[in-house]
């Protein structure tokens, strides 16, 4: 009976440790998912900051633009400051395409996750949108400019000149980043 009672405790003992080891590397496991999801959520932070700069650098830019490019072009000093507006739409057209990142390394972090943070969950709902909006603008404010272009080479074909500008050429187009529908920002 010795052997059977020294079979039980042993028994009982390995049980307990088993079930100890489980529970243990359970909670480590929670542990080491809750430091992930906060880190995810800082990188979130992290990154949506930076996008959110990004943005204003745009607005700015696209303020700036208007006002000392766009809403001041007039077709006897077209011709002559082609290259500088070109310049201008060029470094335009890279602002986006920093958004464009922002945005990728946002939706790795934001595409069907459900963080603990309010905040967080925010951000990863409004970037969408707002990047939708940026894109629109642009190619909005690419479109109005080529089509400046056109009626000024229009308008110098029939002078009879031979002044002749080349539209600004983008790859991109209107999106719906969102899928809601809707072309936020475009403004044609």
């Amino acid at each position: 009976m010795n052997i059977r009672k020294f079979a039980y405790v042993l028994m009982t003992f390995s049980f307990i440790l088993i079930i100890s080891g489980s529970v243990s590397s359970f909670l480590i496991s929670l542990k080491d998912d809750k430091n992930r999801t906060y880190k995810r959520m800082a990188d979130v932070n992290n990154i949506f900051e930076v996008f959110s700069t990004n943005v204003t650098a745009f607005e700015n830019f696209r303020d700036e633009l208007y006002n000392t490019v766009l809403n001041n072009t007039y077709y006897d000093t077209m011709y002559i400051d082609d290259s500088n507006i070109k310049n201008k739409l060029s470094n335009y057209e890279n602002l986006v395409d920093e958004l464009d990142k922002n945005t990728k390394n946002l939706n790795k972090l934001c595409d069907d996750v459900y963080y603990p943070d309010s905040a967080v969950n925010k951000k990863c709902s409004n970037y969408k949108s707002i990047y939708e909006q940026v894109i629109n603008y642009f190619v909005s404010d690419i479109n109005s400019y080529n089509k400046n272009v056109k009626k000024y080479n229009n308008y110098q074909a029939s002078q009879g000149s031979n002044l002749i500008i080349k539209s600004y050429k983008t790859v991109k187009k209107y999106i719906d980043y969102d899928n809601d529908g809707k072309y936020t920002g475009k403004e044609e």
